[in-house]
């Protein structure tokens, strides 16, 4: 038994040593993978945060009709520390825009209750009698980007508002 052991020379030793490499590359590739993973998924959450603080700009600015035809920027708490995490700006563009006709009004809408006009009696005038109403509908594109302080983590969007304006705002665009 004694010759047998002395012509082994250290083959178990040297297999437990390539085992013991190969578990600790094994263990040190789980740790960065995991890491990645978790960073990966902060990326993430920061993303959803500024897209819902954009989002919350953006039905704030809806809510006020005057407030989506102009540029605007806000800051948001996204965390309610006190401190605002995110900046966001907002520049509408029209798209659209058309004035309404007398026949095409909702007379039962009280919105368009105000738009209404009498037909005015012009004999022999060109044009004078085209049945537009008081009102006029517009389209903008609402462009949004929102960039996180901390770790510039930045979002765009675009949201289409549709709404009514006095038909003279936008006669410089479309014939009334």
């Amino acid at each position: 038994m004694n010759a047998s052991m002395r012509r082994q020379k250290g083959a178990t030793l040297l297999i437990g040593l390539i085992m013991l490499v190969l578990l600790t590359l094994m263990a040190v590739t789980s740790f960065r993978l995991g890491r990645s993973n978790l960073q990966i998924v902060g990326n993430m959450q920061f993303r959803n945060e500024t897209l819902r603080a954009a989002e919350e700009s953006v039905e704030a600015a809806i809510s006020t009709p005057a407030a989506v035809s102009t540029p605007s920027t806000s800051n948001v708490d996204v965390n309610a520390d006190g401190t605002p995490d995110v900046a966001v700006t907002i520049t509408p563009t029209l798209t659209q825009a058309h004035v309404l006709k007398n026949s095409a009004l909702d007379l039962t809408n009280s919105g368009q209750l105000g738009c209404t006009v009498g037909q005015a009696q012009a004999f022999g005038v060109v044009g004078a009698a085209t049945g537009n109403s008081l009102c006029a509908r517009t389209l903008y594109d609402l462009k949004v980007v929102a960039k996180e302080a901390s770790t510039n983590t930045s979002v765009e969007l675009h949201q289409g508002v549709s709404i009514q304006v006095p038909a003279d705002t936008v006669c410089n665009l479309v014939p009334c």
